[in-house]
């Protein structure tokens, strides 16, 4: 933003806002920047909005481009910014957009935490995915123990808590918590029973270990024929109903896959699915020796 509109911030009246007084770090801390939110935040809703929202963005705009600027020259700079960060164009702000903005050091959870800390504020399907995914650094479809140990750190500090992680018991003890079906990994949908994720998509987990992943690869293949990644809403059906023929489990009605493509399809905001997603949701992806390899490892 400096770099766009004139290089370094000109002199500051320090003492005029929170963020004059924090922006000149190199990176804000998971506390300062939950600070700085707070203190924009008034109402503690989750959203920067209305009086709220302006006061950050002249905060803002004085912090970037100084304090003598007109108010022509400050309405060009908020639509500008408002264009780069509200992503879903609803004119107001949450956490994760004001983060695009502020250099926060690598808490992941940081912002996902202030939302789902409001008034029965819960994750979208859509935010939980995007945190798997950033721990699930090898995209295997499910969190061995470096990366579950990296979710962990986060979500210790996020919550305050001093815990030293390289303590086998408390690995060991988290594990045991939270790895239900003690197969020596967190899967997808033990890690979303630690979420305020929406309701529709803990139902949609419930098929996950009704099919492995090489009959949903299996399947996408056969649909997939130009190799795109893409499932179309249009195919979604036949593609459940093909899936089901595969599990040991009883086949599903008509009416079942109904239901479970207009769940998948609330889920994905009526877009076409890509892949990944849709595999993580519909196939379990623990391979069954990952916990005598997890032993052996140890």
């Amino acid at each position: 933003i400096n770099a766009e509109y004139g290089g370094k911030p000109q002199s500051l009246n320090r003492k005029s806002s929170i963020l004059c007084q924090l922006y000149e770090r190199k990176h804000f801390t998971s506390k300062e920047f939950r600070r700085l939110w707070d203190h924009y935040d008034k109402d503690q809703n989750g959203f920067l909005e209305t009086a709220e929202l302006e006061q950050f963005l002249r905060d803002l705009t004085e912090v970037t481009l100084g304090e003598e600027v007109d108010e022509a020259e400050y309405e060009k700079f908020k639509c500008k910014i408002m264009s780069l960060i509200d992503d879903n164009q609803n004119g107001k702000l949450e956490a994760k957009e004001l983060s695009k903005i502020i250099p926060t050091e690598e808490n992941f959870l940081l912002v996902y935490s202030i939302q789902a800390q409001q008034m029965g504020a819960q994750l979208s399907s859509q935010d939980f995915l995007e945190i798997w995914c950033h721990y699930d650094k090898d995209s295997s479809g499910y969190l061995d123990f470096t990366e579950a140990k990296d979710f962990m750190r986060d979500m210790m500090k996020v919550n305050s808590l001093k815990v030293d992680l390289n303590n086998v018991t408390y690995l060991d003890t988290f594990f045991r918590t939270f790895d239900t079906d003690d197969n020596g990994v967190i899967e997808l949908d033990e890690m979303a029973s630690i979420f305020p994720v929406e309701e529709k998509f803990h139902n949609a987990l419930k098929l996950r270990k009704r099919f492995t992943k090489e009959n949903f690869d299996r399947v996408f293949d056969s649909l997939d024929k130009e190799g795109t990644g893409i499932m179309t809403v249009k195919q979604l059906p036949k593609f459940v109903s093909d899936l089901s023929k595969t599990s040991k489990q009883r086949k599903l009605t008509d009416k079942e896959i109904s239901n479970i493509c207009a769940r998948l399809v609330q889920i994905f905001n009526y877009k076409d699915f890509k892949r990944t997603e849709l595999s993580l949701i519909l196939s379990s992806h623990c391979p069954k020796n990952i916990k005598a390899k997890r032993k052996t490892d140890a």
